[in-house]
């Protein structure tokens, strides 16, 4: 199952695939099988340039990524808790402890501090050792984050488990169960939290961080853009991710 999940993160990265079918042409066309061989070099070439387009990545994000409908935050009922879901924190080199948040988790943890600071509710904070020094725990490191921001440890409450939303989910549920809750994620992430949320909690409101488009589909054309491959391969994990979703759910 690992493998098969490497393979397939592989498969969703633009420029990873484009070599991979770059590599195979030369093998087709090394066995005498040309017309497949020129035909599989300009997908390949074909693939890399649509995706690093960054309208092309606009597009596919638009449709993944949340778009909350207009609210009034003074007018938000107080919740209960608030549920700041795990991203990533790095454990490789010797880097300031700030350089080790990956963006979304800084603008996740950075939300959630503001919105403990306007409602004053308990912050949830999930994520086990899933990081690459499987000796420590994200839900630990967050609590640090949360702490150096002067936060009450009283006010925070973690789970110290969860490798992927399901699992992070599944660790919170004792305190989600009938409760007014605030979520954050990141924006290509809440779909699958409102489902995972449905008959759990008693009301949910989600604040989506971590936007990679620009929420616009008016045409344009730029150069090729690296950041216009990663977001698209941002956007097909995310597909990935709801179609595994709904095979096991």
């Amino acid at each position: 199952m690992e493998l098969l999940k490497l393979v397939a993160l592989q498969l969703i990265t633009p420029l990873k695939l484009s070599l991979i079918l770059l590599v195979l042409s030369l093998i087709l066309q090394a066995i005498s099988k040309q017309r497949i061989a020129t035909f599989t070099k300009r997908v390949a070439l074909f693939w890399v340039l649509l995706w690093s387009q960054p309208y092309a990545s606009d597009v596919l994000l638009h449709f993944v990524e949340y778009k909350p409908e207009p609210r009034n935050e003074q007018a938000l009922q107080k919740p209960d808790y608030i549920l700041i879901l795990a991203c990533y924190y790095s454990t490789q080199g010797n880097v300031p402890e700030i350089s080790r948040w990956a963006e979304c988790s800084l603008q996740r943890n950075v939300e959630g501090v503001r919105l403990h600071n306007k409602s004053q509710a308990p912050i949830i904070i999930t994520g086990g050792n899933f990081l690459h020094d499987s000796s420590i725990n994200y839900s630990e490191v967050a609590l640090s984050f949360f702490t150096s921001m002067n936060i009450d440890k009283k006010n925070l409450i973690t789970t110290n488990e969860g490798t992927n939303t399901h699992e992070e989910i599944l660790s919170a549920t004792q305190y989600l169960e009938n409760k007014n809750i605030w979520v954050v994620s990141s924006a290509t992430h809440i779909y699958r939290l409102k489902r995972e949320l449905a008959g759990i909690t008693a009301s949910t409101t989600f604040f989506a961080v971590d936007y990679h488009s620009k929420g616009s589909l008016e045409p344009y054309l730029t150069l090729p853009s690296q950041s216009a491959l990663e977001n698209a391969r941002v956007a097909m994990y995310e597909l990935m991710a709801r179609v595994k979703f709904t095979l096991d759910y």
